[in-house]
């Protein structure tokens, strides 16, 4: 079954599990090198934990219609977190809260270059971190053609495995007494 926005969930665990390893820092500038390249680009003030809660103040358009942001980034772009990442600032970081697609593929490609970024590095991470110790089999991201997760909207998984992440939510990320 297709996760749609549920996905979206999926790719904030990973980040707490980075979180949690000390590998990634919520409050700190989001490593989105598109940002950190461009002298005095004001984007790079967006902090991963502003991406988490959809307030970064990114332009986009959610609205699923013909020629939106949200529908070319899912059926025509290449790398999904590089075309969410060259939207511009519609307001200060913080300031304006909007439901975004594209902020959680940011986040993935933050996922990804984090864990090795080879797909083989990110596809390991999500199936021995998360996946396997739920006892998930069945759970898969699908990719963009430059191997990022689109981890927005296409995750796939059984509902048993759906019903499983939603226990482990609901136990505080705790399962088997193991954080």
């Amino acid at each position: 079954l297709i996760g749609w926005s549920m996905a979206k969930s999926v790719t904030a665990l990973m980040v707490g599990l980075l979180v949690g390893d000390g590998a990634l820092t919520p409050r700190a500038p989001a490593n989105v090198p598109q940002w950190q390249s461009q002298p005095d680009d004001p984007r790079a003030a967006i902090t991963l934990d502003q991406l988490l809660r959809m307030s970064s103040s990114l332009e986009f358009n959610e609205t699923y219609e013909a020629q939106t942001d949200v529908t070319e980034m899912l059926s025509n772009q290449s790398d999904t977190a590089a075309f969410a990442a060259s939207k511009p600032l519609i307001g200060p970081p913080d300031t304006i809260w909007s439901y975004s697609a594209g902020t959680t593929n940011i986040i993935s490609g933050i996922v990804r270059r984090t864990v090795g970024d080879t797909l083989q590095d990110y596809y390991g991470f999500s199936q021995n971190r998360l996946f396997r110790p739920l006892g998930i089999r069945t759970a898969t991201f699908e990719a963009d053609r430059s191997g990022n997760f689109i981890g927005s909207s296409y995750l796939y998984a059984s509902a048993r495995d759906w019903a499983r992440l939603g226990q482990f939510t609901l136990q505080d990320g705790v399962w088997d007494g193991q954080r």
